[in-house]
């Protein structure tokens, strides 16, 4: 919910069909952000590009990758570094090439888990809207689930102390509103997020106790969307603020997620974080 734009790469080494991919791509908004496109001339580059930017890779939600550069294979041999030597499953292949004889797309997919292929004769402007678009989408999703996911672990593992329950999700907030460029948080503007469970404040990223309080109290007053038989919902007012309300047993009130996300939400978020938000507030009910 926290990215300001999505990190795409586009490596080929003929500058023209560069400079397309990039005017092609230049307008395209995934979810209300704007692409952050990178282009390369050789899988030197590209590889000398991951090397650099620390940040990049985790963030990388695309890649479309030339098969035929420096040489025959220098396409798949990028992709086999980006999946096996930086172990990075998440980010989208997907491979083009003008040569596809080369490169028998069967074989290329299973033995370099490769998310699409395509000759380059095919890439229309279309193409690459479709295919872009489709694989951001895509990376948010997987990278969301297991971001979440993990999270959910490790505050299980912390159950029993609500000190270790509140510095797990404190790191991850922290860890979730870092620039790519690894400046902290405070470079960011207007984004908060915050976890209640009933008036005890167990994580927070912008707003104080007090702050936190009066946005959960007038987004709850709000008509929410419900999430599951179990009374649970959420609420996106008109300044994209976010609540996501789990009641909780026996009357003791309801455990929130706020947040100030900086794109729109896709439905498929506030599912997930109720889901995390009950395992969040189990935990912190049975520590001390």
């Amino acid at each position: 919910m926290f990215q300001k734009e999505w990190e795409v790469l586009v490596v080929d080494d003929d500058p023209d069909v560069l400079e397309i991919s990039r005017l092609a791509l230049k307008s395209v908004n995934i979810y209300g952000a704007p692409l952050k496109l990178h282009l390369c001339g050789s899988k030197a580059e590209a590889v000398e590009l991951i090397a650099t930017k620390a940040q990049l890779l985790p963030a990388l939600a695309v890649a479309l990758i030339d098969v035929v550069m420096e040489t025959d294979t220098a396409g798949l041999d990028l992709c086999r570094y980006i999946r096996e030597e930086c172990n990075n499953p998440l980010t989208q292949l997907f491979i083009r090439t003008g040569q596809p004889g080369l490169a028998p797309e069967r074989e290329v997919i299973d033995r370099y888990d490769i998310n699409g292929y395509f000759n380059k004769a095919e890439a229309t402007q279309d193409k690459l809207y479709t295919m872009i678009k489709s694989g951001v989408r895509q990376h948010y999703w997987s990278s969301f689930a297991l971001g979440t996911l993990m999270i959910v672990s490790q505050v299980n593992s912390a159950m029993g102390s609500r000190q270790k329950v509140a510095s797990v999700l404190q790191k991850s907030f922290e860890a979730a509103f870092q620039e790519r460029s690894g400046q902290a948080v405070s470079s960011y503007s207007n984004v908060n997020c915050a976890v209640l469970v009933g008036d005890d404040f167990v994580a927070n990223v912008g707003w104080d106790q007090r702050e936190a309080l009066a946005v959960r109290d007038r987004l709850a007053a709000m008509e929410g969307v419900p999430l599951g038989p179990d009374g649970s919902q959420y609420v996106i007012d008109e300044n994209n603020q976010l609540l996501i309300k789990v009641p909780q047993p026996g009357g003791q009130g309801d455990a929130c997620t706020l947040a100030t996300p900086l794109f729109r939400v896709p439905e498929f978020v506030p599912a997930n974080l109720a889901s995390a938000l009950t395992c969040y507030a189990a935990a912190w009910r049975q520590s001390v």
